[in-house]
């Protein structure tokens, strides 16, 4: 209720300053009048060119703005970008060495575990040479058994075939 008061009061006062003004304003000669005049639309007209030279300001200030914004963004992404190649070309390295060392493992691996390599032919030929070793001292043996039992390496008794 208090508020409402002040409302009517700020009303009636503003209300009567332009009753006063506007009085004032009527006793003036015409000359004054006029030269009142031409002063308002002075002030008005400079009021007019400073808002609109304080819009070309904030226009200018926000397109150079924008423009350093355009820029940091642009650095930033070349930043990110070296970063992100520099970061790969790292990765790559580390794999590349990763290879190589599971490589250096693998070979280090495989020369340390005694590998048996079997040669077909050398497994056989070692079989061969047992089977004339053995085939040659059972052809000695026999003869020296067979001679031990009065025969011969043929199989023929020392007397010859008609005397058995």
């Amino acid at each position: 209720m208090l508020s409402m008061g002040k409302k009517l009061v700020g009303g009636l006062f503003a209300g009567l300053l332009g009753a006063g003004l506007y009085a004032a304003y009527q006793k003036m000669d015409e000359n004054r009048k006029r030269q009142l005049k031409r002063d308002l639309r002075e002030k008005t007209d400079e009021l007019r060119d400073r808002a609109v030279d304080y819009a070309f300001y904030a226009n200018d200030a926000v397109s150079d703005f924008m423009d350093a914004f355009k820029d940091q963004m642009d650095s930033a992404k070349d930043n990110v970008k070296d970063a992100s190649t520099g970061f790969a070309d790292k990765a790559k390295a580390f794999q590349t060495a990763k290879d190589s060392d599971d490589t250096d493992n693998a070979a280090e691996q495989r020369a340390d575990q005694d590998d048996i390599i079997v040669d077909a032919r050398d497994a056989f030929r070692g079989a061969d040479q047992e089977d004339n070793d053995s085939s040659s001292s059972d052809e000695t043996n026999p003869s020296s058994s067979a001679n031990d039992a009065g025969e011969n390496p043929t199989g023929q008794s020392p007397k010859g075939p008609e005397n058995d």
